[in-house]
């Protein structure tokens, strides 16, 4: 303080340093404050949307039933979606022996005609449903192949049943926010639950069911 009362130049150098420190450091914490609000936005974002997929999050599985769609002696072979969340199927493809089939008549006649067996049955007795461009809920089935035993078609269709073993599946579906998958089933094998991400589903060069 100078002498006349009035604050020195010293006085009002170190008031106006220690304003503008507590400018800066006020606006330092402002800014931090605004990082950190916008950080945890973000993340609480991306929580978000990870539940909401979670909870959208389809699975395909194969099922078989020894009936027809009647519920007479027979086989229907079907998918599911057993997911929590809506399916769209893009691509569905069915082997034998690891070699790819158009349809049930191709694979009855691959697997199970023996020599010189006429495979007529097969015009009125089998059964095939729409096999991609599909959107299944949770729980849903759609079948694939599905037959009535009768006389005619009974040694096919024992020799499919002891073979089953042989059946093997590729598809590729898609949730609700298309996030896409590949999956792969045999029967006798446990099904993997953790199928390999894509990001778009490839086209089959032997699709089923065309």
């Amino acid at each position: 303080m100078s002498q006349n009362g009035l604050p020195s130049l010293l006085d009002r150098h170190w008031a106006e340093s220690a304003l503008a420190i507590g400018a800066i450091i006020i606006a330092a914490v402002s800014l931090w404050v605004a990082f950190d609000t916008e950080r945890t936005n973000r993340e609480l974002v991306a929580s978000e949307r990870q539940l909401v997929s979670a909870n959208s999050w389809p699975f395909m599985e194969i099922g078989e039933n020894d009936a027809d769609l009647e519920g007479k002696d027979g086989m229907t072979l079907m998918y599911m979606n057993q997911g929590i969340g809506p399916a769209k199927l893009e691509s569905f493809e069915l082997f034998w022996k690891g070699k790819p089939q158009r349809g049930p008549e191709d694979l009855l006649r691959t697997c199970c005609q023996t020599p010189g067996a006429s495979m007529d049955w097969m015009k009125g007795g089998l059964g095939m449903s729409s096999t991609a461009g599909l959107v299944l809920r949770p729980g849903q089935a759609q079948n694939f192949i599905f037959m009535t035993r009768t006389a005619d078609n009974a040694a096919s269709l024992d020799a499919l049943r002891s073979g089953m073993h042989n059946l093997s599946f590729r598809f590729c579906y898609c949730s609700v926010f298309d996030e896409c998958w590949v999956g792969e089933r045999q029967f006798g094998k446990p099904a993997d639950f953790r199928p390999p991400r894509v990001q778009a589903c490839p086209v089959p060069a032997v699709p089923y069911g065309h």
